[in-house]
C-alpha cells in the first residue's frame, strides 16, 4: 500500500467529478464484500450510484462465488447501486467492462494488450486486471424499484508474484507499469467513464460494439463450462445483449447467455 495513498469517504467525495456515480460514498475499513455493502444500502432506499467502498474484504468473491484474492489496502474493491430500466440491465456487465477496459487502456505503455474475456474480465497482455460482479434485485426488470448491484476488483499495487495460485494468470498496474499507481486516480477515471456509458444506455444507447470490440474471446476455439454441461466450439460473435455466439463443430450455432469461457490456446 502507498503511504500516500488512503481512502475515505471524504478524500472520495471531494475528487470525484461525476453527478450520479459515487454521490454517495459509504466507505469499510474491512467488510464481507462491498456486494453486500451495496445491497444492504440498496434495500434501505440508497440513491442511485451509491459506492461502497472497502479497504479490504473478508469474505470477496467473483464470478460462481469464486474468491477474489486481495491484500488490505492495495487494490480497488468497490460496489454499486444503480436502478436501470429492463433495457439497460442488459448492458450493465457490457458497460461495466468496457469502462474499466477503457480507463486501463489510457495508463497502460501498449493499449492494444488490454482486451475483455467475456462475459467481463479485463485483461492486461492476457493476464486478468480486474473483475466484474453483477447482481439484482427479484424486480430488477419491473422498472425503477428493482435495483442492480455493480461489483468490480481492480488489481493496483499488489504483486500476483506472491500468490502461487494467480502468479501466471493474474496482473496489476504496478505490474504493468513498473511502479505503483494512485488508486484513487483510477477509481475516478473508471467512474468517470462508467456514467458516461450508462447515462447513454439509459438513453437507449448500445455499447455492444465498442465492447465487442475489445473480445479476446471472438474468432478463438473455446471451451465452455456451464453447469455440469461443456460445450465446443467456434466463438463467431455476440449478440445485442452480449450473449455469446459458438458454432458448434456439427454447424449448430449456441448462443451462451453465461458460463465459463476456456480458450484452448
Amino acid at each position: 500500500m502507498l503511504h500516500n495513498d488512503p481512502l475515505s469517504s471524504e478524500i472520495v467525495l471531494k475528487a470525484l467529478r461525476t453527478s450520479i456515480l459515487g454521490s454517495r460514498v459509504d466507505f469499510f475499513p474491512t467488510t464481507t464484500s462491498t456486494m453486500d455493502e451495496a445491497r444492504r444500502a440498496a434495500l434501505a432506499g440508497a440513491p442511485e450510484g451509491t459506492l461502497a467502498l472497502a479497504e479490504e474484504q473478508t469474505q470477496g468473491r467473483g464470478r460462481f462465488q469464486r474468491t477474489w484474492v486481495s491484500p488490505p489496502g492495495a487494490n480497488l474493491l468497490f460496489s454499486l447501486v444503480l436502478r436501470p430500466g429492463l433495457e439497460a440491465s442488459s448492458q450493465l456487465s457490457m458497460m461495466s467492462s468496457l469502462a474499466l477496459a477503457t480507463a486501463l487502456g489510457r495508463l497502460v505503455p501498449t493499449p492494444s494488450q488490454v482486451s475483455i474475456k467475456w462475459p467481463n474480465d479485463v485483461r492486461v497482455g492476457g493476464r486478468k486486471i480486474g473483475g466484474i460482479l453483477i447482481e439484482g434485485s427479484a424486480s430488477a426488470a419491473e422498472g425503477s424499484k428493482g435495483f442492480a448491484i455493480v461489483g468490480m476488483g481492480v488489481n493496483v499495487n499488489f504483486d500476483p508474484g506472491d500468490y502461487p495460485e494467480i502468479r501466471d494468470i493474474a496482473t496489476s498496474l504496478r505490474r504493468e507499469l513498473g511502479h505503483t499507481f494512485p488508486r484513487l486516480d483510477l477509481l475516478t477515471a473508471v467512474l468517470e467513464e462508467m456514467e458516461s456509458l450508462y447515462v447513454g444506455i439509459t438513453k437507449g444507447d448500445s455499447v455492444r460494439e465498442r465492447w465487442a470490440s475489445l473480445l479476446d474471446t471472438v474468432g478463438r476455439r473455446i471451451q465452455v463450462a456451464s453447469g455440469d454441461a461443456v460445450y465446443e466450439g467456434y466463438a463467431e460473435g455476440v449478440d445485442n445483449d452480449g450473449s455469446l455466439l459458438m458454432r458448434r463443430d456439427d454447424g449448430s450455432v449456441q448462443v451462451l447467455a453465461a458460463g465459463e469461457v476456456t480458450l484452448h490456446l
